[in-house]
């Protein structure tokens, strides 16, 4: 049989009339054939198809549906990757890249088939620039090996909020996951970064592309071009464009002296408020809201016993503000940025404090955790349940409080305790815009409770969109809720995906494409 057939036969739908033994036949040859490609690439050693392992790659922790790859390849260097990417070209055969151990949002799900390439053990952190601000890593970097490394040189990565321990910086990067700082959102953490493209052929952004980055004389900070921003191109592109091998990042000077300060809020608006004012005088850092429900999450160590308790005492809303001082002069910065603050508080009527009032673990948590990864086995949104679906998206603060209330009437609307929903605004481009979340957490043993939980989220999603929420990280069902009401976004998506992907292989069926 001929490969072009083989594929269709594999991938595709048998060709009519075809027997069943022969199409089985023909899928067991290309399966072969596809196999010893790879492996004359990678080597046997670096390619598997055990069953047990590429189950593990075709289901997340999110609703989308399961999709089992037909291989999983573990490449040693850019070449090989270059090498897989042309070979399935050939074959017409599904890439999906992935770099962080646990998934969460169907990204990664194989939903053709085909093979994944895993860059989770890519660790490399190939320089660290002071100067600049700057570092250059791979995709297997994890928040915590990077922020080790950064210490070192006075300098801190810019974290989001309690990633996963096995989270990828770089994937983190790429899709856009809000950072705690405010401002830095605004200043586009990504400068520079080396793309095998869906061709097979390298590319690199910015001023890294005049030449390789070992015989480049210039820093690659220089995050423009060649042509338009690559970029934002890829930011959220669910590595469908290409996969990204390395990626030169902004990172902050690490403070010498900080202090913490939480403020309860009795509503969202009043949090919003508040969180404006401090904006506008450029103060601060890290700068966050919790509902009670999501601080229960984060500081429940025993249990759900202990998650109810805690959530009783806390406070509706929580802003989480830290001030901090540099290299020069840190104490006189402090003073001067407490002063701001406390006069702002009484501008808003509202009482910040170095601790939580009935919670005073809470102060060393956040201490401890605003620049680390979460220490323990269960997630921090999973620990009431076992299991929670997220809605985010892209909002003001302002309105933060009307999408709080849609969520409420749809919670209760499917029976479900809208008190027990967790909520997260973060402040982005210094306040000009918000990431607005909601945690749902959920029984993954009850088959009721997830398919409730399961239609409370798609309605719910619906609402919010309805609302104004723009979805910025489009996964699974959102890209298809966005896409039908967005045409013209669809069809230059579409049109981009056709000039630099022609044959659709790499991760296909993602982005509603």
């Amino acid at each position: 049989m001929t490969e072009k057939v083989l594929a269709k036969v594999d991938y595709l739908k048998p060709l009519p009339d075809m027997p069943y033994d022969v199409v089985m036949a023909g899928r067991r040859e290309y399966h072969e054939r596809v196999r010893t490609s790879l492996a004359d690439i990678v080597g046997n050693d670096r390619i598997t198809d055990d069953q047990q392992v590429l189950e593990r790659y075709s289901h997340d922790k999110s609703f989308e549906p399961a999709g089992r790859p037909s291989f999983v390849v573990y490449p040693e260097n850019v070449e090989q990757i270059c090498r897989i990417v042309k070979k399935a070209n050939e074959l017409l055969l599904p890439v999906v890249p992935a770099s962080s151990g646990t998934h969460c949002y169907g990204a990664a799900i194989p939903r053709m088939g085909g093979v994944v390439i895993d860059l989770s053990a890519w660790k490399t952190i190939y320089k660290i620039d002071h100067r600049n601000r700057a570092t250059r890593i791979q995709p297997g970097v994890t928040y915590d090996e990077l922020q080790r490394a950064l210490e070192s040189h006075g300098l801190r990565a810019l974290f989001p909020l309690l990633p996963r321990k096995d989270q990828s910086v770089v994937t983190s990067h790429l899709e856009a996951q809000p950072k705690l700082i405010p401002e830095f959102n605004y200043s586009e953490p990504i400068y520079t970064a080396e793309i095998v493209l869906p061709s097979g052929d390298l590319f690199r952004t910015g001023t890294a592309a005049v030449a390789p980055p070992e015989a480049n004389k210039t820093d690659l900070i220089g995050p423009w071009g060649p042509g338009f921003d690559w970029n934002r191109l890829y930011t959220r592109a669910q590595g469908t464009l290409g996969i990204v091998t390395w990626l030169n990042i902004m990172a902050e000077p690490l403070p010498t002296r900080e202090k913490l300060f939480f403020t309860p809020c009795n509503s969202i608006d009043q949090a919003a408020h508040f969180t404006y004012r401090l904006g506008k005088k450029w103060i601060g850092y890290e700068c966050f809201t919790l509902n009670r429900a999501a601080l229960a999450m984060m500081l429940a160590e025993h249990g759900p016993d202990e998650y109810r308790t805690i959530k009783e005492n806390a406070p509706a809303y929580l802003q989480i503000f830290c001030i901090a001082g540099l290299k020069r002069f840190p104490d006189e910065r402090i003073a001067y940025q407490e002063a701001d603050f406390f006069e702002t508080a009484r501008e808003c009527n509202v009482s910040p404090s170095v601790q939580v009032p009935h919670i005073p673990r809470a102060a060393s948590f956040f201490a401890t955790h605003l620049r680390q990864c979460w220490d323990r086995d269960v997630y921090w949104k999973d620990m009431y349940k076992g299991a929670s679906a997220e809605i985010f998206f892209i909002t003001t603060m302002d309105r933060a409080a009307a999408h709080i209330a849609a969520l409420q009437q749809e919670a209760i609307r499917f029976g479900y305790d809208p008190s027990d929903i967790g909520v997260y605004l973060q402040p982005i481009e210094n306040g000009r815009a918000a990431h607005l979340e909601f945690i749902i957490p959920y029984d993954p043993g009850n088959a009721y409770e997830v398919r409730r939980v399961k239609d409370l989220w798609i309605n719910a999603s619906e609402a919010m969109y309805r609302l104004g929420a723009v979805f910025t990280r489009a996964y699974g069902y959102w890209a298809d809720m966005v896409n039908r009401c967005n045409a013209v976004q669809y069809a230059t998506a579409r049109q981009i995906k056709e000039i630099l992907d022609p044959n659709n292989i790499m991760n296909p069926g993602k982005l509603g494409l």
